[in-house]
């Protein structure tokens, strides 16, 4: 799993898998782009199969030669909308991110109740970092399909983006419940409540991310980072200790570590003037980003 950071995160990696009925979709782990709506079947309007090849490349990742049978197949099919949404996910590949939105747009306008072309289009622009437009595009993906998890995750990434903290936790609320091994989604709803110092939540969310991937340190991080604010150095301890038990040489654990056995170790002082009663609580250091 990838630390996660403020910022663009919504490269291309696609791998086409058939569903049952024939049509194929584009899957990418916890930030999967929008579905691919290519046909294997043969078509009186598509006597080269160039859909069908294009689909092919497209899963061999040679998204130049897809962008080349899907335009051959738009020349076939001119208001087929999925070879243009095909080819706008070609051109993805291929970062041609102009086409791709051109494409993406075509798609809408030959089916405009196709949620995953606005939530495609919505990932084009935000990797542009167009965040009004590309969340206008999610609020019509998710007013078509109010439960597609893509155009929720991507909107909630949007709000993360924006600060807008309580936004995103209800949109990646429904992701992790129709994907509860997302671990990117708890983590963004853990980092959303840990912005609102929603401690308690913030921890048992960054705990679910660690079930996802038990051997990624940085889920232990990340929760460590959470129990330091909310004062629980010990616990706090154990998370980095797990980290350098499976990377002895975590520079970032083994400072972080020493930081609170000394804090912890250090003998009690009042400052002047202030009754033990009353002497402020050290606070605990800000979490760096993620």
């Amino acid at each position: 799993m990838k630390t996660y950071r403020i910022g663009i995160v919504v490269g291309l990696a696609l791998a086409l898998i058939a569903s049952p009925g024939g049509n194929l979709w584009a899957a990418k782990k916890r930030a999967s782009a929008a579905q691919a709506q290519g046909n294997t079947k043969a078509n009186p309007n598509d006597p080269g199969g160039h859909s069908a090849k294009g689909v092919e490349f497209a899963k061999k990742k040679e998204y130049d030669k897809a962008v080349e049978e899907f335009t051959q197949a738009i020349q076939g099919e001119p208001n087929d909308a999925k070879n243009y949404f095909n080819r706008a996910t070609a051109y993805r590949g291929l970062n041609k991110l102009t086409e791709a939105f051109t494409d993406y747009s075509k798609a809408i306008e030959l089916m405009p109740q196709n949620a995953a072309a606005y939530v495609g289009r919505g990932e084009v622009l935000l990797q542009q970092k167009q965040l009004d437009q590309a969340l206008a595009d999610f609020d019509k993906a998710i007013q078509i399909a109010p439960n597609d998890a893509n155009a929720r995750r991507f909107r909630g990434y949007v709000y993360i983006s924006k600060d807008q903290w309580q936004k995103a936790i209800e949109d990646y609320s429904v992701v992790v419940e129709r994907v509860p091994d997302d671990g990117g989604a708890w983590e963004r709803r853990a980092f959303a409540h840990r912005n609102l110092k929603q401690y308690k939540e913030a921890i048992a969310d960054y705990t679910k991310e660690i079930a996802t991937d038990p051997k990624d340190p940085d889920g232990y991080r990340h929760r460590a980072q959470a129990y330091t604010l909310a004062g629980d150095n010990a616990k706090a301890a154990d998370d980095f200790k797990a980290i350098l038990k499976m990377k002895p040489d975590d520079v970032d654990a083994q400072s972080r570590l020493k930081a609170l056995q000394t804090r912890a170790n250090a003998p009690a002082t009042t400052p002047p003037g202030t009754s033990p009663a009353t002497a402020p609580s050290m606070a605990p250091p800000a979490a760096s980003p993620h």
